[in-house]
């Protein structure tokens, strides 16, 4: 594994570092930030479904996706002050984001799910029908404009642009990924209980592995954008859609087959990275590159 360079070190050079493209940051607020988004997902995902019949979970299920976001900006307004929470904000800028390198490593996790449907329909295990494929593409665009904004896109502020820099500062990339992705599956598990909802079709113990794999990559994504969260939401979306796809047509969401493309993608990172998931030298993380 590569040497880890303390956050301290980043902390040192001549000038303070932009808040709005750090990749490593000290882990202040972290548990705050942990507690207030467990907190606040699970309160709304058990009050909504157990107080109040709705009949479709889905309302509580979106409303309990703000956590981790709410949580990021209630805990950087508590530690930074104003100046933090535009700088958090500030992540969503386009500018000098890695260019396309940040899309190209979420193609390759989107690619590893998709190639996970064909594979039962290559062996004879699954059909596609023509008319339900051409229904669910047709709706594509607005499930992926949804999903960025409310079903699942609005949690990257939260774990990539609030948690990971901050975990990323006290350890090393690989293991501060791993353990925000064994978080992440944790923080769903309410929803295994739930009627309706995607998680409710699945074992835990395997989401939670696709859990781990998807951060990594997904780690990648936020570390080659260079501290932005606009690419993670765009991959996360697509992330979503695509499983989505699957379980439609298909079926078996979080599958052997598909635990194992996404694993497959998360080691292939990690070997070309030598396990740094594009986290670059505290020197090189500048405001004009």
């Amino acid at each position: 594994m590569a040497t880890h360079t303390a956050p301290s070190q980043e902390h040192t050079s001549t000038s303070a570092p932009d808040l709005a493209r750090a990749t490593t940051l000290a882990p202040r607020g972290l548990t705050a930030f942990f507690v207030i988004a467990f907190a606040f997902s699970w309160t709304a995902w058990w009050a909504g479904t157990t107080l109040v019949d709705l009949g479709d979970p889905m309302p509580v299920v979106i409303l309990g996706s703000f956590g981790p976001m709410v949580a990021a900006i209630l805990v950087t307004a508590a530690t930074q002050g104003r100046r933090g929470v535009g700088a958090l904000f500030r992540r969503y800028s386009l500018r000098h984001r890695g260019g396309i390198a940040p899309y190209v490593i979420a193609a390759l996790v989107v690619l590893a799910i998709a190639a996970s449907a064909a594979v039962p329909v290559l062996l004879g295990e699954a059909f596609i029908d023509e008319g339900e494929l051409n229904a669910a593409l047709a709706i594509v665009p607005i499930q992926f404009l949804v999903i960025a904004l409310a079903g699942g896109g609005n949690e990257e502020l939260g774990w990539r642009g609030f948690a990971q820099p901050r975990l990323q500062g006290a350890l090393p990339p690989l293991a501060a990924n791993v353990l925000l992705g064994g978080i992440w599956a944790v923080w769903h598990a309410p929803l295994f209980a739930v009627a309706g909802t995607a998680q409710a079709d699945m074992s835990f113990p395997a989401y939670a592995l696709l859990c781990v794999g998807l951060t990594v990559v997904l780690g990648h994504v936020f570390n080659a954008a260079r501290g932005g969260v606009l690419a993670p939401v765009l991959a996360h979306a697509a992330i979503n859609v695509v499983s989505g796809l699957k379980a439609t047509l298909v079926g078996s969401p979080a599958s052997p087959v598909e635990i194992a493309c996404v694993a497959l993608a998360a080691l292939l990172l990690m070997a070309v990275t030598r396990n740094r998931l594009g986290l670059r030298a505290p020197a090189a993380e500048t405001p004009d590159r």
